[in-house]
């Protein structure tokens, strides 16, 4: 049965064209051209973004440089409308509890009026990214505010769990904007959401620590991350989840199915890496060597991901069972989120992760009718094939 072409499933269009144009994939840009003789090179881009399908979308000044001003001038433009509406989003302005990223003013069809843990990690991230790119300290409130928004919110008794009862409780997805719990049915546990708490505020913690004054000192060790079992401290209790249960089932973050997954598995890594490098600052070997060992166990288990028949990196174990490709928008979304610029298999730049958004675009090529004609446009992608 054909896939409907649906916004929610169109949701993921042009990763190739980021990949292109934004300065930060710079590494990933120059594999593509550098990393011969190998997979790559009969996958470099070979017309996933042609000269002519970008001319076409932005103006003939593209045939000889696909990030030509008319783009790089829209990407501005976005960039400053999407900034603007994080603040619009978040906190009192949104109707929330301060600290709170709300997925969406809409309450009806949908109703997305909550606030989704893993959402909030990531849009926080992109805050904190902006406070060590430009040294702008008034960024810095939004963060203590998630600090504490968050801390809070790992208290709550939800359909997940409890705290006291095994931490159970920090897999739940989303909350009410009220900071109550949401006690409808959903897919739940969703174990993402904690490590990619955990990375943003571990990058917080870094930037107080480097920059060491008292105050600061003073606030990662009491509000960010204390030693103390059972954790009492936002980062720490997150750490400590992801390491007892990053091997359980969990949702995905599409929310649809239950198992195990790429883009869980290496935030969970990514978490605990950087986890124990904090602990190791901070005067908490055993934690560190905890974490340390639930991270090289992951980078293990990863590599069962990793198709044998043609080296592609699925989003799930066996997809089969749920009768898809295991082809998943969720594997490069999890490699630019929470991958490692120099990783050989797991980098932006690794011939598998490569690999990866080559069959991942081609799978959608005759998928949607946009994608099909004589004039190539960068291709138009769902969630997963």
């Amino acid at each position: 049965m054909p896939r409907k072409l649906t916004w929610g499933r169109l949701s993921l269009a042009v990763i190739a064209v980021l990949l292109y144009c934004i300065p930060q994939f710079s590494t990933t840009r120059d594999a593509l051209s550098s990393v011969m003789p190998n997979r790559v090179k009969q996958f470099a881009f070979q017309d996933a973004i042609s000269d002519a399908g970008l001319a076409g979308w932005v103006g003939s000044s593209a045939k000889k440089n696909p990030c030509n001003p008319t783009l790089s001038s829209w990407i501005d433009d976005e960039a400053a409308l999407s900034w603007r509406k994080i603040f619009e989003q978040t906190g009192p302005a949104a109707g929330a509890l301060e600290g709170f990223v709300i997925a969406s003013p809409s309450t009806k069809d949908p109703d997305y009026l909550y606030t989704w843990t893993r959402d909030s990690a990531i849009v926080t991230s992109a805050v904190l990214e902006k406070l060590l790119r430009t040294g702008d300290t008034a960024l810095e409130a939004s963060l203590r505010l998630y600090a504490y928004s968050q801390k809070a919110l790992q208290g709550v008794c939800n359909p997940s769990g409890c705290f006291e009862d095994g931490m159970h409780g920090l897999g739940e997805p989303k909350y009410n904007v009220d900071g109550t719990a949401f006690t409808g049915p959903w897919g739940r546990p969703q174990r993402d959401g904690p490590a990619l708490r955990a990375i943003t505020l571990i990058g917080f913690a870094d930037y107080l620590l480097q920059r060491g004054t008292p105050q600061d000192v003073a606030f990662v060790k009491k509000d960010l991350y204390t030693p103390d079992m059972p954790a009492e401290s936002v980062i720490k209790a997150d750490l400590e989840y992801v390491a007892r249960y990053w091997k359980e089932h969990s949702f995905d973050l599409w929310e649809e199915i239950d198992g195990h997954h790429f883009f869980t598995y290496i935030a969970s890594l990514s978490a605990l890496s950087r986890g124990a490098a904090l602990a190791t600052k901070l005067n908490d070997p055993n934690a560190a060597q905890y974490y340390s060992t639930q991270a090289l166990q992951i980078e293990l288990e990863l590599r069962f991901f990793i198709s044998l028949e043609d080296g592609v990196i699925l989003g799930y174990k066996e997809p089969k069972q749920f009768n898809r490709t295991g082809l998943d928008a969720a594997v490069p979304l999890g490699v630019l989120i929470s991958g490692a610029q120099g990783s050989e298999q797991f980098g932006p730049a690794s011939d598998h992760v490569l690999a990866t958004l080559k069959a991942y675009v081609d799978s959608f090529r005759d998928e949607y009718k946009i994608n099909q004609g004589e004039k190539k446009l960068a291709v138009a992608t769902g969630r997963y094939a």
